[in-house]
């Protein structure tokens, strides 16, 4: 069972976080107000233990589920960034009875090219010769581009192991494409992304969202990757909104 966080009341969310953070990647989220913010653990990063074999999206996309049957949660709002909103796409070819609503933060819908997945595999060699360090550092910048908020952000990734942070790579390299997932989407979604995000920008926050009958777009001034941590208080305020359209039926 992944370690998970369960705070607050109201509708259920499932944070799902990307690579390489944690659960405390939304720790700004839980300020969001009549909401129930369930944030996970992926194998390998915060709490939860590394994981014996590659678990692939489909092992993370059952990890989570197991989650919700846990707390015996039928249906959720999923929230993802990154790694996380593969793995929500995964979730939605896996067990889509359980979505109620998707949001979607910093992240795209096409599987990696041949020089992506090629990058990936570089990185795992580096992980297996010098550790996690060096790419937490080198991905750091591109995650938040606000300075104040770097240091927080660096003990985010702190809990992240070597082990964890390979599986991760692996499984994104295997993902496959979601456009068709995304074009059969039949429940609300919000799409945010930072406006500074130089590994899934804007651009590809449009490109989901024109594939979906419907779907908010929102990109947050000047936010990086991490747009959630970022620019907290901008993005619950779209959050907040979203769940308010979604208690109204609007």
């Amino acid at each position: 069972m992944l370690s998970f966080l369960d705070s607050g009341t109201g509708v259920p969310i499932l944070w799902i976080h990307g690579f390489p953070h944690s659960a405390a990647l939304f720790e700004p989220q839980t300020a969001i107000a009549r909401a129930r913010h369930i944030r996970i653990d992926l194998p390998g990063f915060g709490a939860t233990p590394p994981p014996v074999a590659d678990p692939g999206m489909a092992g993370y996309s059952a990890a989570a589920i197991a989650v919700l049957d846990a707390l015996g949660l039928p249906q959720v709002i999923v929230a993802g960034v990154s790694m996380g909103g593969y793995i929500i796409m995964q979730m939605l070819r896996d067990a889509p009875d359980r979505i109620r609503g998707l949001i979607l933060i910093d992240t795209r819908e096409q599987a990696d090219s041949d020089a992506a997945r090629e990058d990936r595999f570089k990185t795992i060699a580096e992980i297996e010769r010098l550790g996690p360090q060096p790419v937490i550092d080198h991905m750091l910048p591109k995650m938040v581009a606000d300075e104040t908020r770097r240091d927080p952000f660096r003990r985010v990734m702190a809990a992240a192991t070597a082990p964890g942070m390979i599986a991760a790579q692996r499984a994104m390299a295997s993902r496959p494409d979601s456009t068709a997932t995304l074009r059969g989407v039949r429940v609300p979604a919000l799409i945010l992304c930072g406006e500074r995000d130089p590994i899934t920008p804007p651009e590809d926050a449009r490109r989901m969202a024109s594939l979906m009958r419907s779907a908010r777009v929102e990109i947050l001034a000047g936010a990086a990757h991490a747009s959630n941590f970022d620019r907290p208080e901008e993005f619950n305020r779209i959050v907040a909104e979203f769940l308010e359209s979604l208690s109204s039926g609007a």
